[in-house]
């Protein structure tokens, strides 16, 4: 009986084991959890994205255009003040065109975010290699999504606006996220038969420790310095929508003469947008200036190791 007691004992799990077990399964949903949370709060206001999404629908209107003529017009979006909007024309849609405008959401930066976490989350795999497939997956995905965009046309044409509604929807919800998922495992095979990730490594809480380990970089990176400039242009463009652009500053003229009394004026609506949209990007570029100036130390030990 005491042998069997015993044999149970060592077969027992203990609570450090049982959290590292928790923190290798788990670290990738709750990765992921977080990542929703903060890429649905930047993107909470209208045009969030709005250098992008300008870009994304005049791209859309020229080459649709240019593939078939006279099929789209790139026109400006009322509801969230931007030139985001597209009408598709053709025989095909009801009364000959069918307005559509391009969300944040139809950005392609959701999928980059979500197969970037997946990417960066999988273990035993050098940085250098981690990069540049991080971006090349999010080129990928950037064409694959304009190219979704460039296909409304020709469906809507040839199976009607109805049908272009369902098939956009199906690969909104359902269609990239399994694609998603098979991108990753197919980089992940890729990385497995030509041996360039550590099978050895795996995730354990000690490597937590290491984020407490933060110092300033000495010198900055070619990373580092395309991440800056990226800050800097977005505080700029943040600042110069509040403080210099003349069309949300009548909005906010709008806005504060309607404060205090029932305005059920929809451009009284605008500044706030305008103004919430500012405050993510003031707090997105202070965050990304912050991590890119800054570097984790290795640990004592792992230096006596190198040594």
């Amino acid at each position: 009986m005491r042998e069997n007691r015993r044999a149970k004992a060592k077969d027992d799990l203990s609570w450090a084991e049982v959290g590292e077990m928790a923190y290798g399964y788990l670290r990738i949903p709750v990765a992921l959890i977080l990542v929703e949370v903060i890429y649905w709060w930047a993107t909470e206001p209208a045009a969030s994205l709005e250098p992008l999404q300008v870009f994304l629908a005049w791209l859309w209107a020229g080459c649709s255009n240019l593939i078939w003529p006279g099929s789209a017009e790139l026109v400006f979006h009322g509801p969230s003040q931007t030139w985001t909007g597209v009408d598709l024309i053709g025989s095909g849609f009801i009364g000959g065109e069918v307005a559509l405008y391009i969300d944040a959401e139809c950005a392609g930066v959701h999928e980059v975010m979500f197969l970037g976490t997946l990417m960066l989350l999988t273990p035993g795999v050098e940085w250098q290699i981690r990069k540049r497939s991080l971006i090349g997956m999010a080129l990928i995905v950037q064409f694959l999504n304009f190219l979704r965009l460039l296909a409304l046309y020709p469906i809507g044409m040839q199976y009607g606006e109805g049908q272009m509604h369902e098939m956009h929807e199906f690969i909104f919800r359902q269609g990239f996220l399994i694609l998603l998922v098979v991108f990753w495992f197919i980089w992940f095979l890729m990385l497995e038969r030509k041996g360039l990730r550590d099978k050895s490594a795996k995730p354990a809480l000690s490597d937590l420790k290491s984020y407490t380990q933060i110092e300033l970089r000495g010198s900055l990176p070619k990373a580092s310095l395309v991440a800056l400039t990226f800050c800097v242009l977005l505080a700029i463009w943040s600042t110069h929508e509040v403080a210099l652009n003349e069309d949300n500053l009548q909005f906010k003229a709008i806005t504060e003469e309607c404060e205090g009394g029932d305005c059920e004026n929809n451009d009284a609506k605008v500044w706030p947008n305008v103004w919430d949209r500012s405050v993510r990007g003031w707090i997105i570029a202070a965050t990304i200036g912050l991590l890119a100036i800054v570097k984790i130390k290795p640990e004592e030990s792992d230096l006596c190791e190198e040594e």
